[in-house]
């Protein structure tokens, strides 16, 4: 699943950063900041950061897409990924955007399954992600 949500992040990212880097007005990165946390829901994640600077939906995912003033070092925007409505991960490097739950790809971490229902996670009950195929 992460990898192929990360898949699907790099694709979006290196899409919009290419239109980004022919634009020479591209706007500024966004000024909202704060922490989102697992189980909220896309108002809310605008309520707190702003509009995103693109919005993807695939099925019952949607990915918001954040600048976050590191692009051409990380080489990807901010992602944070929603299915069903509810965020249920985010791809984060910049300064004023933070995730409470589990990331797929925090700074310096290898990926490893993250089972639905964890302790900390906003929906301890249980509950999985659907429409992702992991091959072991």
């Amino acid at each position: 699943m992460q990898r192929t949500l990360l898949t699907v992040a790099a694709a979006l990212t290196l899409t919009v950063s290419a239109a980004a880097a022919q634009d020479t007005t591209a706007a500024a990165p966004q000024q909202g900041g704060g922490a989102i946390s697992p189980g909220m829901t896309e108002a809310q994640v605008v309520a707190l950061w702003g509009a995103p600077i693109v919005r993807r939906t695939a099925g019952a995912w949607t990915f918001l897409l954040y600048e976050n003033g590191v692009e051409r070092e990380v080489r990807f925007m901010d992602v944070v990924f929603l299915q069903n409505g509810q965020v249920v991960d985010a791809v984060l490097r910049g300064a004023g955007h933070a995730y409470t739950g589990q990331s797929s790809s925090p700074p310096g971490r290898v990926p490893e399954y993250t089972p639905p229902g964890q302790p900390g996670t906003a929906n301890p009950g249980g509950g999985s992600v659907t429409g992702v195929r992991i091959n072991p």
